[in-house]
């Protein structure tokens, strides 16, 4: 059994959310007023594609939507691959692609790059896949490997107990866990193979942690509140 450092990044300091609510509620109320300009309308999010699926996400609510379905928040999905959504949103219609937002920052994905917004509690989160599987992901440098609950790896089928045993430390101590290769984590254009991974027995984190052993395979750029992922070759 071996003991290896975990940092937690759950107890970083958080943005102050104040002033971003209130630029929301500014944009908002733009919107009601000059909805001819696309910078004023709400902002939505893609976050998962999948076919005739897709995950939306606003400032509060996130839904998964089938073809056809309208959300609680009034958007409707009207298609839907691997490679981008349309959606219809306040009597418009919009292309878009993962983790892109309808904002005056709109910008198509690339194959292999993915944009991410920072949220409001000054953290970057995104959804993708594991060996398949849907995961959402927080995005953290201060994790050597990508990390993940017993509660996730069992949702995944992960057989994790055939992995090597250990222990990691966490905001909540010294926790057993399992160590194991992962075949595949997918975020957006980004497909990495044999990335290691932690199981953490117990249903900690709430959030498949993105850390390094995915990571140091991307280059970061992060500017305006926006993180950009761009795969290296």
């Amino acid at each position: 059994m071996q003991s290896v450092p975990f940092i937690d990044n759950a107890a970083r300091s958080q943005t102050p959310a104040c002033c971003k609510l209130y630029l929301g509620v500014a944009l908002v109320w733009l919107s009601l007023l000059f909805a001819d300009q696309a910078w004023a309308v709400a902002p939505i999010e893609v976050v998962a594609l999948f076919k005739d699926r897709a995950v939306l996400r606003t400032s509060s609510s996130q839904q998964m939507l089938k073809v056809g379905e309208t959300s609680d928040f009034g958007a409707t999905l009207l298609s839907a691959d691997p490679y981008g959504a349309k959606v219809r949103y306040a009597n418009e219609v919009y292309d878009l692609s993962l983790s892109t937002r309808v904002s005056s920052r709109f910008s198509k994905r690339t194959e292999d790059s993915v944009r991410i917004n920072r949220d409001s509690f000054g953290q970057y989160r995104i959804s993708g896949q594991i060996n398949g599987h849907y995961a959402n992901f927080l995005v953290d440098t201060g994790a050597s490997v990508v990390a993940m609950s017993e509660t996730h790896a069992t949702s995944m089928g992960l057989n994790y107990l055939q992995g090597r045993p250990g222990n990691v430390e966490t905001a909540q101590g010294i926790t057993s866990a399992y160590f194991l290769n992962l075949d595949e984590v997918k975020i957006a254009g980004i497909t990495r193979h044999g990335v290691r991974a932690t199981v953490i027995l117990g249903s900690y984190p709430v959030e498949v942690l993105l850390g390094m052993s995915f990571l140091r395979n991307v280059s970061m750029q992060d500017e305006a509140g926006v993180l950009t992922l761009t795969a290296k070759y």
